[in-house]
């Protein structure tokens, strides 16, 4: 078996309601450099750039961010390699988007698939692991995604049981009162990366989700113009790939990695990655102004010029912004997303997350 072209196809559509306020849908958290001076797309990038060429990296995203990812990766990044999507219909439409342009271009490729807003240290292990699930979803005709031991309950995580490699039960974002059983019984945290050929993917929706691949049907017409492709999207479920396939399917393969991962999701996982004082404090910006009074282990971002006084404060994270202030336990920092919900159902609270040029 000849070795397959490897594609890397990153996905840069999400909106971080986790992180809000610093993260809202016109300057979502992939966007800002919240662990390092580059951003966390910036870093994705630079870490795809050692295992395949620019001219195979390709990046998928909503249609109203387009000329943002264009200022914010230069010129050097090939504009044709950015594929937009007219509406947001999650993950599954996205990479089943993306694939069908690939296959298109090059019928003999392996794909990546990957989130733009992950953190990763260990680069060398990130570049084997990687090599190693395409060449293994490409030899054994399978999906493959990578892992994690559980580590805590964490309900904004998908779990994944498998035996021998072979994935034998898949709970996306289960309740958290199951989780400690999950854990208990050696559940893995999927990271999010999938690995697979254009053919067994395609394969994956007509058995699993046959509305998605007439989708594909059409979208595999050779002259797709602007209008048709809005109305495929239209016609779209909103379902994300772990929904729509890997709870379903029975061609999925597990790899753990073996490089450290955060998904920088919520609050909790950038307090872990960031360095900490004597008290337990991380900054997220050098600006941030403090004086505390018998407080300690508390994550805080403030505005320049601008005191930030604590007393008797532990374990909060408290992020001010110059028009909202969040003040959650760092600890239940997942449930940040509860709390937009609220925020974008009232009208005069909307404006906070959602951009006015946002349906």
């Amino acid at each position: 078996m000849a070795q397959a072209k490897h594609y890397i196809v990153i996905l840069c559509g999400g909106t971080g309601p986790r992180l809000w306020p610093l993260s809202r849908t016109a300057n979502p958290k992939q966007f800002l450099p919240l662990l390092g001076k580059q951003s966390l797309l910036q870093q994705t990038i630079s870490r795809c750039q050692k295992i395949v060429p620019l001219s195979q990296i390709f990046l998928i995203s909503n249609i109203k961010y387009l000329s943002k990812i264009k200022k914010h990766l230069g010129p050097k990044f090939p504009s044709q390699n950015i594929i937009s999507e007219p509406d947001k219909k999650n993950t599954a439409m996205a990479i089943l988007y993306a694939a069908t342009i690939i296959q298109s271009k090059n019928p003999h490729s392996v794909i990546t698939t990957l989130p733009s807003d992950h953190y990763i240290k260990n680069h060398p292990a990130f570049k084997k692991d990687l090599v190693k699930s395409a060449r293994l979803a490409q030899k054994l005709d399978r999906l493959v995604i990578l892992g994690t031991k559980a580590l805590f309950a964490n309900p904004s995580y998908g779990y994944v049981k498998a035996q021998n490699g072979q994935v034998s039960d898949f709970i996306e974002k289960p309740p958290l009162f199951k989780i400690p059983t999950l854990i208990a019984k050696k559940y893995y945290w999927n990271l999010g990366i999938y690995n697979f050929t254009p053919t067994r993917l395609f394969l994956e929706f007509q058995q699993c989700q046959p509305v998605y691949y007439r989708l594909y049907l059409k979208l595999k017409n050779k002259i797709l113009s602007d209008s048709l492709i809005k109305n495929i999207y239209r016609a779209s479920p909103s379902l994300s790939i772990d929904t729509a396939i890997s709870q379903k399917s029975k061609n999925l393969v597990l790899l753990p990695a073996k490089f450290d991962w955060s998904d920088v999701g919520e609050w909790k996982t950038i307090y872990h990655q960031l360095k900490k004082d004597r008290s337990g404090f991380a900054f997220l910006n050098s600006q941030t102004l403090l004086n505390q009074y018998q407080s300690k282990n508390c994550l805080v971002s403030g505005q320049k010029d601008k005191l930030i006084g604590l007393v008797g404060i532990e374990n909060l994270t408290i992020i001010d912004t110059p028009d909202s202030l969040l003040i959650c336990q760092t600890k239940k920092s997942f449930r940040v997303r509860k709390l937009i919900g609220q925020i974008v159902k009232n009208k005069k609270h909307k404006k906070f997350f959602v951009s006015p040029h946002d349906k």
